[in-house]
């Protein structure tokens, strides 16, 4: 069985960034402050995801992730005693969609402002994704607190990436015996011609892996992809 990370497609434009994230868990001289910028179905959140998902046995330092959007929310509902406090303390922390902050226009930044100033203090790292550099946000209400955070660029898999991504849910959704074989040019097609986002990508891949009522073992053509798809 794969795990999360295991799942991660690296591609010149998003091997960066993947691996600054993969290895924030080990020692090094100075807190990761990371911004990470690309555009939706980069792979911001799966990458974040699969880094908190899979525990580094090497390691003693605790992995949080949290939607921006969901901490205005959070702490206007005083979801439990500590929240900010847990917020502040984790060794790693993973704000995912920086926009998120702005929905709330009174409280978001305010928050993301103390948040950062805590995490500052005790020198933690803090990695945050956003759609759009920091440079086209208005960031007067935040205190400075990102003049320091490095934005790293992650773009989206290319073809060669995506016929990679397609082989691996192929053999995540794979089952012994009753599954059938996708043919390497029904592959091809998914990924390159198909046109979809990898979150589309996937779902037409579990469809043919997992909905397929003909022999088990049988291999489907490009073309029968095709109309299956169609």
């Amino acid at each position: 069985m794969r795990m999360p990370l295991d799942e991660l497609v690296k591609t010149d434009g998003n091997r960066e960034a993947f691996d600054r994230v993969i290895d924030i868990t080990e020692k090094h001289d100075k807190p990761e402050k990371l911004f990470l910028v690309g555009p939706k179905e980069s792979g911001k959140t799966t990458l974040m995801r699969a880094r908190q998902l899979d525990k580094d046995l090497l390691s003693t330092k605790r992995v949080l992730y949290r939607p921006c959007a969901e901490l205005p929310e959070a702490m206007r509902a005083e979801v439990y005693d500590g929240f900010f406090e847990d917020l502040g303390t984790y060794e790693v922390l993973f704000l995912d969609d920086f926009e998120g902050f702005f929905e709330d226009a009174e409280l978001g930044p305010m928050m993301c402002k103390l948040l950062l100033g805590e995490r500052a203090q005790h020198g933690l790292d803090t990695v945050i994704s956003s759609s759009k550099p920091l440079s086209e946000y208005d960031l007067s209400e935040f205190g400075g607190m990102l003049d320091d955070f490095e934005e790293i660029s992650i773009e989206a898999l290319d073809a060669d990436g995506l016929v990679t991504y397609v082989q691996g849910l192929v053999e995540d959704y794979t089952e012994e015996g009753k599954s059938p074989v996708l043919a390497p040019e029904a592959i091809e097609y998914i990924a390159r011609d198909l046109g979809q986002t990898p979150t589309m990508i996937r779902k037409a891949t579990h469809f043919l892996m997992t909905q397929y009522e003909g022999e088990p073992g049988a291999e489907l053509s490009r073309e029968f992809v095709e109309q299956a798809l169609a």
